[in-house]
C-alpha cells in the first residue's frame, strides 16, 4: 500500500513523510559509517580477552583514532548525497524554467514544456507562445508561472 496520499489532499502529510524518510537515510548512513568501531570494540573487548590475548589501552586508542578519522573523511564526502533533497516530484518543479506551447492569458489557460513534460498553465501576465516561463508552483496537475525575463 501507498503511503503518500495521491488524491490531492494537503502537501504537508507528502512533505512529513519525505522528511521522516530523509531522517532514516541520516539514520542509517552513521549507523553504516560506525560500524567499523563497534565491530572492532567488540573484538577488543570481548574476543581478545577470550583467548587471554591483552593489549594495552593506547593500542585500542590508536585504531579508534585512525578509524574515527576515516569516518570524518567519508562523512564529508557522501554526506550531501545521503542528505540530498529528492529532484523528483511536484515541489521539485518550482523555479524550474520551462516553454510556453501555447498562449496563456490572464483569464485562461495554457500549456507549458518542462523537461519534455507537457503540463497546463496559468499566469496572471500574458505569456506568449515560445516565451520562457518559470514555475512559481504546483496547484494539483496546473503550474502557476510567470514569464522568465532575461533567460535563454
Amino acid at each position: 500500500m501507498n503511503s503518500v496520499p495521491t488524491d490531492g489532499s494537503p502537501t504537508f502529510f507528502k512533505g512529513l513523510i519525505t522528511y521522516s524518510s530523509m531522517q532514516w537515510k541520516r539514520i542509517g548512513a552513521i549507523i553504516a559509517i560506525s560500524t567499523d568501531e563497534m565491530v572492532f570494540t567488540f573484538f577488543f573487548f570481548v574476543v581478545l580477552p577470550l583467548f587471554n590475548i591483552k593489549l594495552p589501552l593506547s593500542v585500542y586508542g590508536c585504531i579508534m583514532a585512525v578509524l574515527i578519522g576515516k569516518d570524518l573523511i567519508v562523512v564529508r564526502l557522501i554526506w550531501n548525497v545521503v542528505v540530498k533533497p529528492p529532484e523528483t516530484g511536484m515541489e521539485a518543479l518550482v523555479g524550474k524554467i520551462g516553454v510556453a506551447i501555447t498562449d496563456i492569458d490572464a483569464d485562461s489557460s495554457g500549456t507549458v514544456q518542462i523537461a519534455n513534460e507537457l503540463w497546463n498553465a496559468h499566469s496572471v501576465h500574458p505569456i506568449r507562445k515560445g516565451e520562457r516561463v518559470r514555475i512559481l508552483s504546483v496547484d494539483g496537475l496546473s503550474l502557476n508561472v510567470e514569464p522568465a525575463v532575461g533567460v535563454q
